[in-house]
């Protein structure tokens, strides 16, 4: 008989984190269900952990594989994945007790494409409940259309769309498969924005969990989401011009603004992160001309108004529509002058 869920976890070098997750969805109330780890070149003793588990119950599956990261290794999963529900989490992350049973149970009872709930912030000193800014219940194809497809990429404020972390979903494999729905494996950073959007867009039906608070998301500041890589401009590159040839043209609605507010946020959050580089003064200052100066950059403020943000951030973007190099390394970038615009601490927070 094939399991209900298929529950994928990419693991690369977390064994100080792998048993609280794996035992999370051992303990769930709810236990029709397989466990794929994707043991992706871990160095530590995680595959060995993978393993071990393996061995004491039948449901757990593992992978070994060369280090490809995190988006080949969930396609892995998906493409062995036997249940009728998809779901991923990350090795460092656990989750609640309830969470698969009252997902299904509302996916079934609806017949849904998929399903999201909330999740807990968490780390060592402190947690903090995280929802998002759209109404709670069951969404239709036409309420999708008519009350998400404004938030499908970006919102106005320059923020994530709801969808932008896959790991509080729960997902009808057919569906994913039917629409050929599948991670880009050439993309290394902020991997579940592009899906969560291709999701959102071609789903017909949806139901959000709103306040139900059943992930717990670890928080790391030396993760790669919260730390400056000179890669990830490359990386945000190719997730925006993806971006533009999936939805640049759909006929039902027309995602042009929130195109360019996400290469806007990217822009704002590499230039914000350049302050964590290391980098002298002179290389920071060629850095930030460099992007001010890429034509992606050049490109979103034709035809553009200032999205609904604060003075701080209008004042920032302002900076970069004008290119002002100096200007704007004197005013945010520059943390030992009073008055600096800190606002980008607070942008890079906003990330999952």
């Amino acid at each position: 008989m094939l399991p209900t869920i298929s529950v994928v976890i990419p693991v690369y070098n977390v064994e100080n984190y792998l048993h609280r997750c794996v035992d999370s969805i051992l303990n769930q109330t709810f236990q029709d269900f397989e466990i794929i780890l994707v043991d992706d070149g871990s160095k530590d003793n995680s595959g060995q952990i993978c393993d071990e588990y393996a061995q004491k119950d039948k449901r757990i599956k593992v992978i070994h594989k060369k280090n490809a990261r995190v988006s080949a290794a969930r396609n892995d999963g998906i493409k062995i994945a036997k249940g009728k529900y998809l779901s991923f989490i990350d090795s460092d992350d656990w989750i609640e007790p309830e969470m698969y049973q009252e997902m299904v149970y509302k996916a079934e009872e609806l017949n849904l494409d998929f399903i999201m709930c909330d999740y807990k912030k968490k780390s060592n000193n402190y947690e903090d409940k995280r929802t998002q800014p759209i109404r709670p219940g069951y969404y239709s194809k036409e309420d999708i259309k008519n009350e998400l497809f404004h938030c499908l990429i970006m919102f106005d404020q320059v923020e994530f769309p709801p969808t932008i972390s896959n790991w509080v979903c729960l997902f009808n494999l057919k569906f994913l498969k039917r629409n050929n729905i599948y991670y880009d494996e050439d993309i290394h950073y902020c991997e579940d924005s592009i899906l969560g959007s291709k999701i959102m867009y071609h789903a017909t039906s949806f139901y959000y969990l709103k306040n139900h608070y059943y992930y717990n998301y670890f928080y790391n500041p030396a993760s790669t989401t919260n730390t400056y890589n000179e890669n990830k401009w490359n990386a945000y590159l190719k997730i925006n011009e993806k971006l533009n040839i999936y939805f640049g043209k759909t006929i039902e609605y027309d995602f042009t603004r929130q195109i360019k507010i996400n290469m806007l946020y990217f822009t704002l959050n590499t230039l914000g992160q350049l302050k964590y580089s290391g980098s002298d003064g002179k290389d920071r200052l060629n850095r930030i001309q460099e992007i001010m100066l890429h034509p992606k950059v050049t490109e979103i403020f034709a035809d553009f108004k200032l999205p609904n943000v604060s003075w701080k951030m209008k004042v920032t973007i302002l900076l970069i529509k004008f290119k002002l190099v100096r200007l704007y390394k004197l005013l945010v970038l520059d943390k030992r002058r009073p008055g600096t615009l800190h606002f980008t601490d607070e942008l890079l927070n906003k990330q999952q």
